[in-house]
Parts: C-alpha cells; sequence; structure tokens
C-alpha cells in the first residue's frame, strides 16, 4: 500500500517565506547598521592648544595654517585626557566616545589591559624657552600619592597638589626640527671637566666629589640635594658667578677650537657639550635669577636632536626641553615632579624621592624598524609606539585605536561610508572597529598606536 501523502499546508508555506523574507531583511539592516557603526569608528579630530609661557610663537600656528600672533602655542593635545580631550565632529570628547564602548573603541586586549581610557597621549610640542626641569614617577608611586592626596581631600587642580592621576608618565619626543634638551644625569668624569672649566672653587669641590665618589648614585644625590638647597642671598651671588664665568669660558672655548678640522667629528667630545652648557647658562640664569634648579642643568647631559632622531624618557629621569619642535607620544598622564625652571608648584622632597641620580649616556633611542621614508620607536612601555613616515607605508588595517597626525602633504581616508580629507596640522583618529579603510595621498604622517 502506497502511503498517503498530505497535502501541504500553503498557508504555512508562504508564512514560511515571509519570515524568511524578513529574516534576510533583518539581516541585511543589521550589517548595514553594522558596517555603518565600523564606517563612524573613524573621526577628524579637533585637538585643543595649550599657550603656556615657554611656548614658540610660531612652529605649531604655522603647522596649523594659522596666522602668527606672537602669543606662544607650546603644545597641541591629541587623544583622550580628561584635562585637555580631543572633541569629535558631533560635539562629544574622544573620552566620553571610549567610555560608551571601549571594546569596540580601542579592542578587546586594549580594553581589558587599560579599560576605558585610551592609554597613549600624542602631542605636537614647541619649545620656544626652557620647560620646567621635571621627573615623572613610576605607575606604583603614581598610584600611591595619588590615592593619599584624594584621602587629603586636596583639590585635583589645587596648585600644591603633585598627582593628577594614577599612571606613570614615560615619554618619547621625536624632532621635527632641530630639538635641544637636558636628561638624565651625566657621566661624572664628563661633568668634572664642564664644571672645572667655569673656574670657581666651589664648582671645583664638586667635581672632585664626582670623580672620587665610590657610590655616583649616592653622591649625585647628595650634590643635587645640597644644590636645591642653596639658600639666599648665596644662592644669588653663585647664579652671578657661574654667569659671568660661563661666558667666558665659552669665548676661551671658542678660541681653543676653532680652525681644527676635526672638531665636528666626535659627537660626543666633551668639548662640544661644554660650548652648548656654557652658552645655554647665561639666559636661563637672567630668566632665573633666583632659581637653585639652574645648577643642577650643570649635571645633565645636553641632548640635541637633528630632525628625525628621537629621545625616550622612563620613570625617574630628569629632564627639561628647552628649544625646537616635536612629536611627542606619552602614557596618557599629567603626573609632572618639578624642581624648578617654572613659575609652577616645585615639590623638590618628592622630586628626590622618585629621581634616578645613576648617570646614564643621553637617552636617544633609535627605530626598532623602518626603512626609506619611514621609521617606527617602540620604547619598552605597554602604552604606545609610534610610526612616523609616508602614508603610504602605512598598514591601514591594524587594529587597535591609532591617532594619525598629517604632518605634510594631503590624506584621504576613505570608509564604506565616505572620504576624510585632511591637510597638514589635522588628526585623524581610527578605532579598533573602523570597518573598511584605505589611506591615499602623498602624506607625511606621525601615527601613535598601542603595541598588539
Amino acid at each position: 500500500m502506497r502511503p498517503v501523502l498530505e497535502e501541504p499546508d500553503h498557508r504555512l508555506v508562504h508564512s514560511d517565506r515571509r519570515g524568511h523574507r524578513r529574516h534576510r531583511r533583518g539581516r541585511h539592516d543589521q550589517q548595514r547598521q553594522l558596517s555603518g557603526a565600523l564606517a563612524l569608528s573613524v573621526y577628524r579630530l579637533q585637538n585643543p592648544t595649550r599657550a603656556y609661557a615657554w611656548g614658540s610663537v610660531s612652529h605649531i600656528p604655522r603647522m596649523l595654517g594659522r596666522p602668527l600672533t606672537g602669543e606662544p602655542v607650546a603644545e597641541m593635545w591629541i587623544g583622550a585626557h580628561p584635562a585637555a580631550p580631543s572633541v569629535l565632529p558631533d560635539g562629544r570628547t574622544l573620552d566620553e566616545h571610549i567610555r560608551k564602548d571601549p571594546v569596540a573603541t580601542l579592542g578587546p586586549d586594549v580594553a581589558r589591559r587599560f579599560g576605558d581610557r585610551l592609554p597613549f597621549l600624542m602631542k605636537l610640542l614647541a619649545s620656544g624657552e626652557p620647560l620646567s626641569l621635571q621627573v615623572h614617577p613610576t605607575s606604583e608611586r603614581a598610584r600611591i600619592r595619588f590615592e593619599e592626596q584624594e584621602a587629603a581631600d586636596i583639590p585635583l587642580h589645587a596648585p600644591e597638589r603633585s598627582y593628577q592621576d594614577r599612571s606613570h608618565k614615560p615619554e618619547l619626543i621625536y624632532a621635527l626640527t632641530r630639538f635641544e634638551g637636558l636628561a638624565g644625569f651625566r657621566d661624572p668624569a664628563r661633568t668634572a671637566v664642564i664644571l672645572r672649566g667655569l673656574g670657581l672653587p666651589w664648582l671645583d669641590a664638586i667635581a672632585t666629589r664626582l670623580e672620587s665618589a665610590a657610590s655616583p648614585f649616592q653622591e649625585m644625590r647628595a650634590v643635587v640635594t645640597e644644590l636645591l638647597a642653596t639658600p639666599e642671598p648665596l644662592l644669588s651671588h653663585r647664579l652671578e658667578q657661574v654667569r659671568v664665568s660661563a661666558l667666558a669660558a665659552e669665548q676661551r672655548l671658542h678660541a681653543t677650537t676653532a680652525g681644527r678640522r676635526d672638531r665636528s667629528r666626535d659627537p660626543s667630545a666633551v668639548e662640544r657639550e661644554s660650548i652648548r652648557v656654557y652658552a645655554a647658562l647665561p639666559a636661563l640664569i637672567e630668566r632665573y635669577p633666583h632659581d637653585a634648579g639652574v645648577l643642577v642643568t650643570l649635571l645633565l647631559n645636553h641632548v640635541v636632536l637633528a630632525a628625525g632622531e628621537a629621545m625616550f624618557i622612563d620613570a625617574g629621569v630628569i629632564h627639561a626641553y628647552t628649544s625646537g619642535f616635536g612629536v611627542e607620544v606619552m602614557a596618557s598622564s599629567d603626573n609632572v615632579l618639578r624642581a624648578g625652571l617654572t613659575p609652577k608648584h616645585v615639590d623638590v622632597p618628592e622630586l628626590l624621592e622618585i629621581t634616578n641620580f645613576t648617570p646614564i649616556p643621553p637617552p636617544l633611542w633609535l627605530p626598532s624598524a623602518g626603512g626609506e621614508g619611514a621609521a617606527r620607536f617602540r620604547p619598552p612601555v605597554a602604552e604606545f609606539q609610534l610610526f612616523v613616515g609616508r602614508s603610504e607605508l602605512l598598514e591601514a588595517s591594524g587594529t587597535g585605536p591609532r591617532a594619525v597626525l598629517v604632518l605634510e602633504g594631503t590624506l584621504r581616508a576613505v570608509t564604506a561610508t565616505e572620504t576624510l580629507s585632511l591637510k597638514q596640522g589635522e588628526v585623524l583618529f581610527v578605532g579598533h572597529r573602523h570597518g573598511e579603510l584605505r589611506l591615499e595621498g602623498n602624506a607625511r604622517v606621525a601615527v601613535a598606536s598601542v603595541p598588539i
């Protein structure tokens, strides 16, 4: 007997088909929404500038195509630090955007490690005069001291407050022009030569102490502590002595080295550093005639970067940038302990606690990778790395958040839904889930990102 076949219920068939069509439409709508959301993870940023007194009147305005007003512009901040976050086209700040969906914006790995905050901060930094003599803390020190100041109810922006957040602040500066700074304690033997060149008995005594010390670390700490505690009116008297002696010493060295062919061949020659130190001292003393921090600068490496070179400042390294224009990238923090060369809050006891007094070479940092027209700098920190080079060499499909600063030329960022055109000085933020992205144009860019 043949089985009886039931006649199909056409109402159910039509219902199934309608359900299938609704499912397909829903899936396509979901894909379109997802595509739009991904495309909107690419934004042109508006970035705040800082008009600190030490800033250059020309470098940043020219980069941004703005008129020169004669007013200093020291920094442009690119990132999500709550003190001055970048702003999206719809008016939201970047830190607000990240907090809304940190996994989508930062990526699961970065969000797991750093929470709902962008771990790096990039800046344009333009120094027309010396920055403060300063040191940054370790993460552990920052966390402990921040919690202590919170418990003491010291307002976050109070002048006497030293810790603004719980993070360390390692930083790398990439020179766009000749860039000069002071960084780390110099080798004691070289420092002794520079101190004796000034011909002052009290500096000769310090030179002898540094040369003969069984523990350079401990002796350097003792010398710095004593210099920063120099009382008035002795401090002003000694600074004037140094100013007059530096003028004479520079002239004397120029006269003895004039015409020597080999003078420029050895970048480590102590004579060359001596000339730079002596040349910088008179203007520094005229600007800070009662500041003991000037005396501490005699002990530091005088670092000169050519355009395209970089140096890395880790926690505990005392430093002060003195002139030049560069791209700076750092952990997103504003923790700065100052010893002098500033009208801002100076916290010498805390600075002495966190400073590394071990002498080091100038902290130059070479690119870990690169090639013609490109360089990638990856210092030993988890928060940031820096790429500088032609935009066509940049990998557009990378993961994690990135900030792309146009240094020269024009850049087009093409997504699934729009094309963004950027010119010199403008910044593109690329979130982790950015969807389809293509970078076009003839541009030189600086890109901050998180090492993965």
